[in-house]
């Protein structure tokens, strides 16, 4: 996954919990793969309702420090291109 896609679904996902929006891998509108992705580097924390199929069962719990600090450092990197 790029840099560029990683930070648009990291700033997304970041977005729905800040209001309070659990979404499923489904209802967050990316590919499980993508979904898959950014758990398997860290980045975000998945939930397990115990039911449902795969795509219904995983809820987005919450974005976890390096997810966080990804976006960070992108922004940075951009802000530094930007002068």
């Amino acid at each position: 996954m790029k840099d560029q896609d990683k930070l648009v679904a990291l700033i997304r996902l970041r977005d729905m919990l800040y209001f309070g929006v659990r979404p499923t891998v489904r209802q967050c509108g990316f590919a499980p793969e993508i979904v898959q992705e950014l758990t398997t580097e860290r980045l975000i924390r998945l939930g397990d309702k115990k039911f449902g199929d795969v795509l219904d069962r995983y809820v987005i719990e919450e974005m976890l420090a390096d997810g966080l600090s990804f976006i960070m450092e992108q922004q940075a990197l951009r802000d530094r291109l930007d002068y």
